[in-house]
């Protein structure tokens, strides 16, 4: 799991966030967004970060 993938999919775990926006200049850019918006953070992730306090459960 990467930390851009984790950083992009972070914030939609909030149910009152319905978009995030990026900066993308480049095709080589939309394409990586892309695949870190699909990107399978695995659920063990966000429950160590939220018991290490680096990212609170939103929800």
């Amino acid at each position: 799991m990467s930390l851009p993938a984790a950083a992009i999919q972070y914030p939609l775990r909030h149910p009152a966030v319905v978009s995030v926006v990026t900066g993308m200049r480049t095709e080589a850019h939309v394409l990586s967004t892309v695949d870190r918006y699909q990107a399978r953070v695995p659920e063990a992730l966000w429950e160590e970060l939220d018991a290490s306090g680096l990212a609170p459960d939103p929800r």
